[in-house]
């Protein structure tokens, strides 16, 4: 036994084992969680959109939703921030798409922005509503559903914020919600929206329940609407992009993509 060997302490060899254990214990807890999470992926592939759409819903207007998103008092984040920053001015007008508790809406408020906020939850505009009261900021709120018409005028904001962009749902839902916001968004208007890539979900868009769910869709009980890349979450529908899926979303509302943070999951459209 070589001298270098004969140095090396029990404790270090026990310390490793641990480690390899660590190692092992999180790939098993790992499969796992994909297990336990099985049941909650077939109700995407059960239910239809508008009870997919239900189910969203009334988990976002859950009082504990509301709750939790009201006590976000970071408001935006450093890279929404530094949008923000970069691309509105401290004068324009912006709509606020799926403003949740306010958290966007406070800081473009504070910004001198004249803000407008919808979102589809009635309990989320309350307490949106409330906290730009106590803050003394004139933002002016709307319940909106972006799967439905959005109820504003042509040509209206100078900028639009959306940080939702993969709740909505199916294709061909959000394909007609861009058209929409492109249509409310002045000539030369500026649209931030952010989105949750697919690299975060190493099953997206292979994988045993993708494969089995797409061949499931093709049969009548099934939802046909299913598309590769959703997922449930907590009983809310959240659609994983792919690069080319989203690019060809934006390309088919006419928007022209200023600035791409795949990594970071947002866009900078603009609308010519």
């Amino acid at each position: 036994m070589t001298s270098s060997a004969r140095q090396i302490p029990f404790r270090y060899y026990v310390g490793c084992s641990l480690v390899a254990l660590t190692r092992l214990l999180r790939r098993v807890l790992d499969q796992i969680r994909r297990v336990v999470a099985l049941p909650e992926q077939l109700a995407l592939i059960i239910w239809t959109p508008r009870e997919i759409a239900r189910s969203s819903k009334a988990n976002w207007d859950s009082c504990s939703y509301v709750r939790g998103y009201a006590r976000l008092d970071q408001w935006l984040d450093a890279r929404e921030f530094a949008l923000v920053e970069r691309y509105f001015s401290k004068s324009g007008s912006v709509l606020n798409l799926a403003c949740g508790a306010g958290r966007e809406v406070l800081l473009l408020g504070r910004r001198g922005m004249s803000v407008i906020a919808c979102d589809w939850s009635p309990g989320m505009i309350a307490e949106a509503r409330r906290r730009a009261e106590d803050a003394k900021l004139p933002a002016r709120f709307a319940v909106a559903d972006l799967m439905q018409d959005l109820p504003y005028a042509e040509n209206a904001f100078d900028y639009l914020y959306l940080s939702g962009y993969g709740y909505l749902f199916p294709r061909w839902r959000r394909v007609r919600f861009l058209r929409q916001a492109y249509l409310v968004l002045k000539p030369g208007g500026v649209f931030i929206i952010a989105f949750p890539p697919a690299r975060e979900d190493p099953g997206i868009p292979a994988g045993p329940s993708e494969w089995l769910f797409m061949r499931l869709r093709r049969w009548a009980p099934f939802n046909r609407a299913y598309e590769p890349g959703d997922r449930c979450v907590g009983g809310t529908l959240v659609h994983y992009f792919r690069s080319a899926e989203l690019a060809g979303e934006f390309q088919e509302a006419e928007f022209l993509v200023k600035e791409w943070l795949w990594d970071e999951g947002y866009a900078v459209l603009v609308k010519l």
